[in-house]
């Protein structure tokens, strides 16, 4: 069921449309998926948290500010190696543990849309071990999407470092 409602949320992530369009088939740029020795709640908490991202971006990112302007919820980040980036938080689901952001800015040129689905889940053959699942999901010119995709890739992987340290 979890899998079925993860695939209906990215198909339908962005903006709803006025009239029902055919449905058109999604294909991430990227999927991936870490074990983590601690139950979803725990990890949920964490990834929920929104300034804590900081706390297990394994030194990434060096400074969060969470804000709402009409309505919106974004995130401005700043990176260890001098970036800024600003996210707008789509979606923070608590019953399915399911955390959707979109990169607003800046984009790579070529890049008209850049969205990250984070999903915590259990394991059915384990109690003491969760399963994080990372996809990213991008429209535009498909060298700028790699870019981009190959960017934020090396994010995630300093996310999961930084959620084992915190956790394991």
């Amino acid at each position: 069921m979890k899998k079925y409602l993860l695939l209906l949320m990215i198909c339908w992530s962005g903006a709803a449309a006025a009239q029902m369009q055919a449905a058109q088939k999604v294909t991430p740029e990227y999927r991936h998926e870490t074990r983590i020795k601690s139950d979803p709640p725990a990890i949920w908490q964490i990834i929920r948290d929104m300034p804590k991202v900081k706390d297990y971006s394994n030194g990434m990112i060096t400074g969060v500010n969470i804000r709402t302007t009409g309505g919106t919820q974004f995130r401005d980040l700043e990176f260890a190696d001098g970036r800024k980036r600003t996210d707008e938080i789509e979606q923070v689901h608590e019953t399915y543990k399911f955390f959707v952001f979109q990169v607003s800015a800046p984009l790579v040129p070529g890049v008209t849309k850049a969205i990250v689905t984070v999903l915590v889940e259990s394991l059915p053959d384990s109690k003491d071990t969760s399963v994080v699942r990372w996809s990213i999901i991008m429209d535009g010119d498909k060298s700028a999407k790699k870019v981009l995709t190959d960017s934020l890739i090396a994010e995630i992987a300093n996310y999961e470092a930084g959620l084992k340290k915190l956790l394991e």
